[in-house]
C-alpha cells in the first residue's frame, strides 16, 4: 500500500477494472561504465569542468518553496476522476523514465556527465 489514500484508490480500481494499457518495450542499455573514485580519475577534463555558482544552487533550491506556497495543499478528486489521475500519473511516470534512459544513454556514450 502506498503512503496516500488517493494511489490507494487507485490502486484498488486499477486492480478491480483491469485496464488496457500498452507496454513499451524498454531497450536494454550497457552497464554503466565504474564510478570515478577520486577526483584524479574523472571521466571530464579539468578545462572542461565547472563549478556550479552558489547564486545557481540557491535559486533551484529555492524553486520547490516557491511552487509549494503557489499552490493548494490538497485538491479533492472525485470517484469519477480516478482514471483521468491514474493516467496522468502513468504518462508522467514513463516520460520520466524515458528521460533518464535517453540522459544515461548518453552519459554513456559521452562518459561525461553534463552540469
Amino acid at each position: 500500500m502506498s503512503s496516500t489514500p488517493l494511489f490507494d484508490a487507485v490502486s484498488r480500481r486499477h486492480d478491480c477494472a483491469t485496464l488496457a494499457v500498452p507496454h513499451r518495450t524498454a531497450t536494454p542499455v550497457a552497464p554503466p561504465a565504474p564510478a570515478p573514485t577520486s577526483p584524479l580519475s574523472a571521466p571530464v577534463s579539468a578545462t572542461r569542468s565547472a563549478l556550479v555558482p552558489a547564486a545557481l544552487v540557491a535559486a533551484i533550491d529555492d524553486i520547490p518553496v516557491r511552487v509549494a506556497s503557489a499552490l493548494p495543499q490538497v485538491v479533492s478528486v472525485r470517484p469519477e476522476q480516478f482514471v483521468l489521475v491514474e493516467a496522468v500519473a502513468d504518462a508522467v511516470t514513463r516520460a520520466v523514465v524515458d528521460a533518464v534512459a535517453v540522459e544515461l544513454d548518453r552519459i554513456h556514450a559521452d562518459g561525461a556527465v553534463r552540469v
